[in-house]
């Protein structure tokens, strides 16, 4: 006949209580320390500051405060101007482009022929 065992729950109820807590509490310090990561390494990246305009996914936007968990956008959109509150852990995931002179187009082909034009006579261009 094959041993059995009989195991009392209540004799372990602090154990699997503490057990239980830590395992919870070492979960939310990973999703927290993530975070914190995922913001500072965002913070130090040269190529986006506070300050900065950029486009949010295909919107316009600025970036109004890169915090440790959490970066505040500016969005412009048709109901007006808002701040969009996003988790850093999901920054990595959006597409975020830095406008970087809104002026500025490629030259169309009469551009590039009038520039042309005026290097051939000499003068200086613009």
């Amino acid at each position: 006949m094959p041993f059995l065992c009989r195991m009392n729950f209540e004799e372990y109820y602090v154990e699997i209580s503490i057990f239980i807590a830590s395992v919870l509490g070492g979960l939310a310090l990973k999703d927290y320390s993530v975070s914190f990561i995922k913001g500072l390494k965002f913070k130090l990246n040269a190529q986006f500051n506070e300050g900065d305009k950029v486009l949010l996914d295909g919107e316009q936007a600025m970036i109004i405060k890169i915090g440790m968990g959490t970066t505040v956008f500016g969005v412009y959109g048709r109901d007006g101007y808002t701040w969009r509150y996003i988790s850093n852990t999901k920054i990595e995931s959006l597409k975020l482009e830095k406008i970087v002179d809104k002026d500025l187009h490629a030259d169309t082909t009469e551009e590039k022929k009038l520039k042309l034009e005026k290097i051939l006579r000499g003068e200086k261009d613009d």
